[in-house]
Formats: structure tokens, sequence, C-alpha cells
């Protein structure tokens, strides 16, 4: 059912996108997320009543303002990733993060959010299926069906929205591009999830959503809520303060990986997320991992690892 203010939320999308960007996300986009093989995805047409509904946000009343107005960008782009590629039972997805500043607008952050999604259901077949005579296999489809994909997404604070889309692209990955993908230390296309470095890992609260939008879906915790829980804890104080201009090649600030229903017979999702551009003196690297089973409260944890001297 459509969001009960879908035609003044579709009229304020199509406002927002026609709003004068800054010159530096402009500037910036240019880049990013047209690197080769991204086709330009064009979010100014998108059907918005299809993506404001009740149930991705519930709760919202009669704000003029947009009901994901005001989160961070990592997180508003899955959400608008997974609207337009639909879910997923088996998969993981790869986030990287960035906000970056201009030189003649130190104000002006913008974001570089880069999703990789792929799709686990063909190995998790093979494995929940090994031994099983051929006349008992389920199909393909029980499992999930669907292309490994990655998305780029430019964005910028704009007029009452934190994480406007300034340009989005995407593309299709074969087995072959994701097989040397790393995801954290685990290849992301194995079943097996990365658990990050050992050490002293702390048990922290789990921070509480700052927007009221779906937690759980039908596979489990929305990978956007897992993202957003990880941020939470590892982006303190500094969190707004961008890492300087762009520079090609450079490492992102952060790197995110939810696995979802990856192993095992349980639904569950799990998190791992590392932050490598930390403003403390005596800290140089923050890990954060969380899990939790479908919609019960879960687990969240982190790892503070000195700077070198």
């Amino acid at each position: 059912m459509p969001h009960k203010n879908g035609v003044t939320l579709a009229v304020l999308g199509g406002a927002l996108a026609m709003m004068t960007l800054p010159a530096c996300a402009a500037d910036a986009a240019a880049g990013f997320a047209s690197a080769p093989g991204y086709v330009e995805v064009e979010f100014d047409n998108l059907q918005w009543d299809d993506y404001y509904t009740a149930e991705r946000f519930p709760g919202q009343g009669d704000s003029v303002f947009m009901p994901d107005a005001d989160l961070i960008a990592p997180v508003r782009a899955l959400l608008l990733m997974e609207n337009q590629e639909g879910s997923l039972p088996h998969a993981r997805y790869r986030v990287t993060y960035d906000l970056h500043s201009d030189a003649n607008d130190q104000d002006g952050g913008t974001s570089e959010v880069e999703i990789t999604r792929i799709n686990l259901g063909p190995a998790f077949r093979e494995q929940a299926l090994e031994g099983v005579p051929a006349e008992h296999h389920a199909p393909p489809e029980a499992f999930g069906v669907g292309p490994h994909v990655s998305w780029r997404f430019q964005m910028a604070p704009i007029q009452g929205m934190t994480a406007h889309v300034v340009q989005a692209g995407r593309k299709e990955l074969s087995d072959a591009d994701v097989a040397g993908l790393d995801c954290l230390g685990a290849p992301c296309a194995q079943l097996e999830s990365a658990e990050g470095p050992a050490g002293n890992w702390e048990e922290r609260e789990q921070p509480a959503p700052s927007v009221d939008y779906r937690a759980v879906t039908v596979e489990g915790p929305d990978p956007a809520y897992v993202v957003d829980q990880m941020l939470g804890v590892m982006l303190g104080e500094d969190g707004a303060q961008p890492t300087g201009p762009a520079v090609p090649g450079r490492d992102p600030r952060i790197t995110m990986v939810v696995s979802v229903n990856a192993g095992g017979q349980d639904v569950m999702t799990t998190g791992l997320g590392r932050n490598s551009v930390v403003y403390d003196d005596a800290i140089g690297t923050v890990w954060v991992r969380s899990w939790q089973q479908s919609d019960t409260p879960g687990e969240i944890s982190e790892l503070q690892v000195p700077r070198a001297r």
C-alpha cells in the first residue's frame, strides 16, 4: 500500500531533485558514478510512491520533509538500491563510503557510496543440496535468482535532504568478476564470512536508528539497518568530517560487509565494518561486527586498534 502521503512525497521528491546542487557535488559526480562499465540510473524520474511506502517507512506523519531526509548516505543508498533490485534471501553486500570536501567549499561535503551485492543463492543451494537425490532438489528460484550487481552513488546535502542522489550508476558482474573481490579478509563469493582481526572486542549498545524505517524484512534484518547500526558505532563525533578532496585510487575510509543468510539453517544476518580514518591520536583503526537472528535483538561489538607509532 502506498504511503498515505504518497502524492505529496512524489511532488516533494521532484522538487528536491530540481534544486540547485553545490558545484563541488556536480563536478565530483562526473567521475565516480560514471566509471567504466556503470550505466547511469536516473532517480529524478523514479516512481517515488513505490519507494515511500508505509511498509518501508512506518509511522510517518504529515511532516513536509521526506521520511528519509535525515538518513546518512550509505543507508539511504542501500534502501534505494534494494527498491530498484528487489531483495535476495542469500546475499552479501560490500559497501564502501567516503565523505569528501571541496577546496572551494569546505562545508559542501559530497558522499561516494559503492554497494556491491553478490548473490549467494547458487552457492547456498549447492551446499544445501549436497548428498540430496536429484529428484528432491529444490529449484534455483527457492534460493534466490538475480545477478551480481554493483551500484555507485554520488550524494550531497541539499535543502531538506541529507543525502540527495546527484548521480547513480549500475553495472552487472559475472562470477569471474566477483571471484576476486575481498570482503574484509574473506572472498566475497564464499559462504563463510570474515570475522575481523583478533583482539579485545568489546560489546556495545545498539544505536537507535536515526529514522523510522523498516528494520526487518522477510529475509531477516534489513541490510540498510545493519549498516546504520555499524556506522553508529564506528563514526563518533567526527563522523560528519570530510576526509578531504577525492583522490582517485585511494582506499575508502569506511568498508562494511553485510552477509544475509550466508550459512547454516538459521535466519541470520552478520556485519563487519572497518573505519580506517580515525581522528584520534591513539586509535588508528576501528572495527565493528554484528549479528542478528530474524527479528530478535542482536549483538554488536567494537575493536579499537592502536595507531602505529
